[in-house]
């Protein structure tokens, strides 16, 4: 079966597949109110070295060491434990953490820049995790130059380019949800339909075949109705003629007494009978 057939299915369907697509529609309508809008807050660090008598200017300054202190604190922040870490402070939304063209593979990128993207379901989350996650990458590169005895002159240090201050809206999480929701119902209510088309036609061939069949094999003999008993007096009349005797004479049979009429005989004196004569 090609699209073509598809097409033809759910032309032929329309009635399932309008019902279908409204379900379709209340399903999206669904995802898009249950799953609720999140806030995203993107800052970027850059690693320059710290000023001093011989570096008026940090911005100018561009060197090897200051990508790799880059990658070392990208790979740092992007640890399962440092993680947990986040956590336990209070940074629950989800955190990124990327070199300069946003890659997490830092062994591919020779840059300065550190990119913090956290997006949490409120605000005041996403603004709170993006200073977790700077503070802890200001601690770490404190810590390991304060372990190697680096002269205050020799320092590094972050530089905000873009503050852990703004917040903004994203649906990002929506659309991935509608997104998802759609290609799945898609997917599910094409095939239903062509499911529901060919049991459809099925029982439509095995109806047509029943009656095909019904309509060549003739009607069956309708057996006669079971004869009613004999009363009584019916009884008496067949044993009288014989039974299944309707010949010319044959006294018909003879209703009970209830039906049949009372006829009523008067006695005539003899004294009305020579008296009275016939008179011409």
């Amino acid at each position: 079966m090609d699209a073509l057939d598809i097409l033809r299915v759910l032309r032929r369907r329309w009635q399932i597949t309008a019902a279908v697509a409204a379900a379709f529609a209340v399903l999206v309508g669904a995802v898009l109110f249950l799953v609720p809008q999140q806030y995203k807050v993107t800052a970027i660090a850059l690693v320059t070295p710290a000023s001093n008598q011989d570096v008026q200017n940090p911005y100018t300054v561009s060197d090897q060491a200051q990508s790799r202190m880059a990658a070392l604190l990208v790979t740092v922040l992007t640890a399962p434990a440092t993680a947990d870490g986040y956590v336990a402070k209070g940074a629950n939304g989800t955190i990124e953490v990327t070199n300069a063209n946003g890659v997490t593979d830092t062994s591919q990128t020779d840059s300065p820049f550190i990119t913090i993207t956290v997006t949490d379901l409120s605000a005041a989350g996403a603004v709170h995790g993006a200073q977790v996650v700077r503070q802890r990458a200001i601690d770490e590169l404190k810590n390991r130059q304060d372990a190697a005895q680096v002269a205050a002159a020799q320092r590094l240090t972050l530089t905000d380019v873009l503050p852990t201050t703004d917040a903004v809206t994203t649906h990002a999480s929506q659309l991935r949800a509608v997104g998802l929701v759609a290609a799945l119902g898609l997917v599910l209510g094409v095939l239903g339909i062509v499911v529901a088309d060919r049991v459809l036609v099925s029982r439509a061939k095995r109806r047509e075949a029943a009656e095909a069949e019904e309509a060549a094999t003739p009607p069956a003999a309708t057996p006669p109705a079971p004869k009613a008993p004999p009363t009584a007096a019916g009884a008496a009349v067949e044993k009288l003629n014989g039974a299944n005797d309707h010949r010319r004479g044959v006294l018909p049979a003879v209703t009970s007494p209830a039906d049949s009429p009372t006829i009523k005989f008067s006695p005539v004196r003899s004294d009305q009978k020579q008296g009275g004569g016939s008179r011409r």
